[in-house]
């Protein structure tokens, strides 16, 4: 089975990260981002985490990004939200990334906009994560197809119930992400390799004034 390739939705055309669009291999297989919201206004803040392979480490994040959104007069709602968000791509980085080698590593970056919060969480991958790759992008559309995210959050709790104890590949974690973060999903895999999975949440109004 070929990997899946993903394209622009608007123009049709296959879309590259940053550097990695300016050549082009085509010995590897690529997945493609589709299209998410585009911050207009200016950025207000970022913050960069470095998480080590360790699932020890996901407390940690959710402390020091629990205390950055906080620095920035969200509501309680709201950053209790976007942690969530936070900790379960980090948890989806480490359950399937590919760590062969002492650097690589699961970053994430938080981007505080006027009223769009982004969260990109990056970790390597290679051939044997291609399974999984498909399965994110099956989910992602599926959730994408509801036009409320709290129909495609039910949906999801139903075949949960029906499904195996050992069973660990629920996919409800993307669905809080898009019902509680009110966040679009988004993943796009670079020539490096590197999975890149976003989640940007419109929180027009969420910021104190």
């Amino acid at each position: 089975m070929k990997p899946l390739i993903k394209k622009n939705r608007r123009s049709g055309k296959e879309r590259r990260p940053g550097k990695d669009r300016r050549k082009s291999d085509d010995s590897k297989p690529r997945f493609l981002e589709t299209d998410t919201i585009q911050e207009q206004r200016p950025m207000k803040s970022s913050i960069k985490l470095i998480v080590d392979p360790n699932w020890d480490e996901i407390e940690r994040v959710r402390n020091e990004s629990n205390g950055f959104l906080k620095s920035y007069g969200l509501s309680d709602d709201i950053v209790h939200a976007i942690t969530m968000v936070i900790s379960e791509l980090i948890e989806n980085g480490l359950k399937y990334g590919v760590f062969k080698s002492p650097e690589n590593r699961v970053i994430v970056d938080v981007y505080i906009g006027e009223s769009i919060i982004t969260v990109e969480v990056t970790n390597p991958v290679d051939e044997s994560t291609y399974h999984h790759l498909r399965r994110l992008d099956k989910a992602i559309q599926w959730i994408r197809g509801y036009q409320d995210p709290f129909e495609a959050y039910t949906e999801r709790l139903k075949e949960v119930a029906k499904k195996a104890l050992h069973d660990k590949e629920s996919g409800l974690g993307l669905v809080r992400i898009a019902y509680e973060g009110k966040a679009i999903l988004d993943f796009f895999v670079g020539e490096d390799n590197i999975l890149n999975v976003s989640a940007v949440s419109n929180l027009e109004g969420a910021f104190r004034r």
